[in-house]
């Protein structure tokens, strides 16, 4: 557990750089420096090219590209940032489908992203700037999750070694991968021919570059990614001809420039470095050399320009903790700058005499001034700005005329619209000399514009089936696209689904059927199904919700960023009570009151010839009569959930048993069962709470049947007062009979804590297929789009494991773009496809789990690419459509180690099991 503790600390990929912070400081330009005369604004040769600046536009990773492919947006946003004679450099590319490090991130494998491309280039060329395509493999600093989703995207089968990610060697990187919340684990270590293969997805890549346009190549060598990985040994311990020394550790990068050079020439290619950074634990013993190793080659090969970052600014460490890591290698404190390379430079000169000499481009958390002196002092030839240039379209201009910057937005850094993309102004100089008052009055008028006639629109009609959590925020996001008229149509008396209790409707506990043809009759246990007049259907009021109950997902976590928002008063923790969760769902539930109507069912559901849905409703009234209707939708959500009817294992012998039955769905109390012996069914997470909440009361030992342990907590039911048996294999009157031949006699109630079924009985099978044994609804994309029915039935709230509300509310989000023409789906062959994998690789029973907090955080991001084709327009309303906050992650984790104390757990606990 200790552990899971340090992997909290730990976040190599995506987040916050802390020593950038450090150098953000803006200072005043020297009095003897004319910025107007100054040396950053006067032409520069670059290899074969003439700059007419030096303020370069930086690889920058900005999460917009979809499928690899770069985001229409691109074409805007590099447009916007390029003057006559600049150079700009693409954000990181992959080379192949191994070589991605995220979803969003850009790759240039295939011909569809080698298109998407051209217009991007076009932009910049028609600014009058240069593009470099800046390429990169990602190496070791993915996960298997990740891995997978690319290569099965790319139609490729996994390699021998399976799903992990490759390296120089067989090292691991440390903490949590923020775009999986996975533990990277070992990863593979190339072969020779391997890595030639590799090499050659360099050149490939490069070719296709050139081919959309570019102008050169920029490789990727640093910030702790595959070239990086080769050149630390302490990630690098091959004993072959790219390890053991610094001229082999140089080998596999030299030899990438060379095949890439082959494409461009050498005056084409630019390399950048990071000499002194720890990104993702790049700790040579020998970092600065091993670095100018690489570069005096370089140089002798002609390549057009060394991108450095410079100083003591890396991830994850203070300037000052990095300054003690460097120099205790023996590297002197004056040396962590751009000096040792301004002097290699000045010592050797390109083996091709027609080579123009390479240039310095120094990086790292330049501001104006510290930019300016750094090429007026001959520490740079030229200098990139990364996050000025994010919020600040005209930089260049803003830099040459003294005008003020505009401050970033790092929470827009990595999401995935125009919204701190696209949308920094450029400077204004009335910002300066416009009264408060004609500020105010011109931002009301920018908030209220003109009113101008418009056409109409009649409203899209939808009927969504349930008022819980998964209904509201269905309701809620809808309402946030517009154009739908709402009905939400409840079957209890109050909103809120499993989380609110409804009295009302029915104080009787229920035992449900073992399936859908016959019903168990309780005795012993006083249960009994509950028929409803004039009723269709089996109806199951009885919340799952007991007094004792505390969620397992962390309130941040469960109610993050969704309509749902939870809260507390206690800063210390981490979980909300049952109460505390009812009382906020049934709150803000509350407020969607003019959309609900309460007591009413929908018991049948048929199209109409013009495509319509035609619901049959009844609606129960206060006397017990019912009233029934047929109303017409246009679209139908069916947000009912996946807790609903509770499921009993189809034992053989389960109708002879005549002793004590009951589910989870109806237990309220250890106390139930004082002074009796008991036999629970199940190893989830109620049958945890079910058999701890009983120990006190019953006689002990509790017997737990566990098909499968818990995939968190495998051994929290070892201990002396639990016994675990296996599976059942039939029952008689008095008697259950075991797996392995065993039989309990004493046992006085099967408790079965085996989840609930999924069943939607009003819908026709002339509509759609039934879901498969109460586990799978088949012919469903992403557990939202009907295959069969895309415009006009989607389901919200079925997938389990999801951990946060916020999925629901994404997911009608989605559901709302598709009806309104804002996005689109898929071809119907690639959404099967999609679901025959998942089939594939889960089975029916768990075809709607996301077995850990890999598959939510991928999952999260699978959704938001489905909205790619609203996010790549200029709307700004992107809240929705952002991956899995990484801190959402840590939260998590931090609180498996917290319910694992509070199950007496002091085992590890399983990092990426099941949510």
């Amino acid at each position: 557990m200790s552990d899971i503790a340090a992997l909290v600390a730990q976040a190599n990929a995506r987040g916050s750089t802390s020593a950038f912070a450090d150098m953000l400081v803006e200072a005043k330009l020297p009095t003897d420096v004319d910025r107007a005369k100054a040396k950053i604004f006067q032409p520069l040769r670059l290899g074969s090219l003439s700059l007419q600046h030096r303020i370069v536009h930086p690889g920058l990773g900005r999460s917009r590209s979809d499928f690899g492919a770069e985001s229409p947006l691109a074409a805007k946003y590099f447009a916007q940032r390029t003057t006559p004679g600049s150079l700009v450099i693409s954000q990181a590319t992959g080379v192949s489908a191994d070589a991605v490090a995220w979803q969003w991130a850009a790759s240039l494998y295939n011909d569809t992203q080698q298109a998407a491309l051209v217009p991007v280039i076009q932009a910049v060329h028609d600014r009058g700037g240069f593009w470099f395509q800046q390429l990169f493999h990602v190496g070791r600093c993915t996960t298997p999750a990740l891995v997978k989703l690319s290569r099965e995207r790319a139609g490729l089968s996994p390699p021998e070694y399976g799903f992990r990610p490759m390296s120089s060697s067989a090292v691991a990187e440390t903490g949590l991968n923020t775009h999986s919340g996975e533990v990277p684990g070992v990863p593979h270590a190339l072969t020779i021919e391997e890595i030639k293969i590799v090499q050659e997805d360099f050149k490939k890549a490069a070719q296709r570059a050139v081919a959309a346009g570019a102008d050169g190549i920029e490789i990727l060598g640093g910030n702790g990614w595959l070239i990086d990985q080769f050149l630390h040994d302490n990630i690098n311990i091959r004993t072959d001809e790219y390890g053991q020394t610094i001229e082999n550790r140089s080998r596999f990068a030299l030899e990438v420039v060379e095949a890439i050079a082959e494409v461009v020439g050498y005056q084409r290619i630019g390399i950048r470095l990071s000499p002194f950074s720890y990104f993702h634990e790049t700790d040579g013993s020998q970092p600065l050399e091993q670095i100018l190793h690489l570069c005096h080659h370089l140089v002798l090969r002609g390549i057009a320009y060394l991108h450095i970052a410079r100083g003591p600014v890396t991830r994850n460490l203070s300037i000052e903790q990095n300054i003690h890591r460097l120099t205790s290698k023996g590297i002197a404190r004056e040396d962590i700058s751009l000096r040792p390379f301004r002097r290699l430079l000045s010592s050797i000169h390109s083996a091709d005499p027609q080579s123009s000499l390479p240039i310095l481009i120094g990086n790292g958390g330049y501001d104006e001034v510290s930019g300016i002196l750094a090429v007026e002092e001959g520490l740079a030839d030229a200098v990139s700005f990364g996050r000025r240039f994010i919020s600040n379209p005209d930089l260049v201009a803003r830099v040459r005329l003294g005008y003020p910057l505009t401050p970033d937005d790092p929470s827009t850094f990595y999401t995935h619209g125009a919204k701190g993309y696209t949308t920094y102004p450029t400077y204004s100089p009335k910002e300066d000399i416009i009264s408060e008052k004609s500020a105010a009055i011109l931002r009301k008028s920018e908030l209220n514009p003109p009113s101008s006639p418009t056409t109409l629109q009649v409203k899209k009609r939808v009927a969504i089936i349930g008022a819980g959590v998964s209904g509201i925020a269905s309701a809620a996001a809808l309402g946030r696209v517009g154009g739908f008229e709402i009905r939400i149509f409840e079957s209890r008396g109050v909103p809120g689904g499993s989380w609110v209790p409804d009295i009302s409707s029915s104080s009787k506990s229920q035992f449900p059927n073992a399936d859908s043809e016959r019903l168990i009759k309780t005795n012993k246990s006083g249960a009994s199904f509950s028929e409803i007049s004039g009723a269709t259907q089996e109806h199951f009021f009885s919340s799952p919700l007991y007094p004792n109950l505390r969620a397992k997902i962390p309130y941040k976590v469960l109610g993050g960023g969704s309509v749902f928002e939870l809260h507390t008063q206690d800063p210390n923790t981490l979980f909300q009570t049952g109460e505390e969760i009812s009382a906020t769902v049934e709150n803000k539930a509350h407020q969607f009151d003019h959309l609900i109507e309460y007591h009413t069912t929908v018991e049948n559901c048929e199209k109409t010839p013009d495509g319509r849905l035609q619901l049959t409703l009844r609606k129960t009234n206060p006397i017990g009569t019912d009233n029934w209707t047929d109303e017409q939708f246009d679209h139908l959500i069916i947000a009912t959930g996946h807790i609903s009817v509770p499921r009993i294992p189809l034992i053989p012998g389960l109708d002879q048993w005549a002793r004590g039955l009951r589910h989870s769905a109806t237990w309220h109390s250890g106390e139930e069962f004082r002074d009796q012996k008991i036999l629970i069914v199940g190893s989830g997470d109620s049958a945890i709470d079910l058999s701890l909440a009983s120990l006190p009361f019953v006689k002990s030992p509790i017997y737990v049947s566990e098909r499968t342990p818990h995939p968190q907590f495998p051994n929290v039911f070892s201990r002396s007062s639990v016994e675990v048996v296996p599976a059942i294999s039939h029952l008689t009157v008095d008697t259950i009979h075991l797996a392995d031949g065993r039989s309990l006699i004493d046992i006085d109630t099967i408790v079965f804590a085996t989840g609930y079924l999924r069943t939607y009985p009003f819908l026709s099978s002339k509509i759609r297929p039934p879901p498969v044994d109460g586990y799978r609804i088949p012919g469903l994309y992403q557990y939202i789009f009907d295959i069969h029915n895309p415009e006009a039935i989607a389901f919200n709230g079925v997938v389990d494991g999801a951990l946060s509300w916020l999925t629901w509310e994404k997911s009608a989000f989605l559901i709302a773009l598709l009806w309104s023409g804002k996005i689109h789906l898929p071809p119907k062959e690639l959404q099967e496809a999609w679901e025959s994998r998942r089939l594939a690789e889960t089975g029916d029973r768990k075809f709607h789990v996301l077995r850990d907090i890999a598959d939510t955080v991928v999952y999260f991001d699978e959704l938001n690419e489905l909205g790619a084709e609203y996010l790549h327009t200029d709307a700004e309303d992107d809240l929705l459509l952002r991956s899995f906050d990484f801190k959402l992650v840590l939260e998590w984790l931090r609180s498996r180690v917290q319910l694992a104390k509070s199950y007496g757990i002091k085992d590890e606990v399983s990092i990426n099991g099941s949510a």
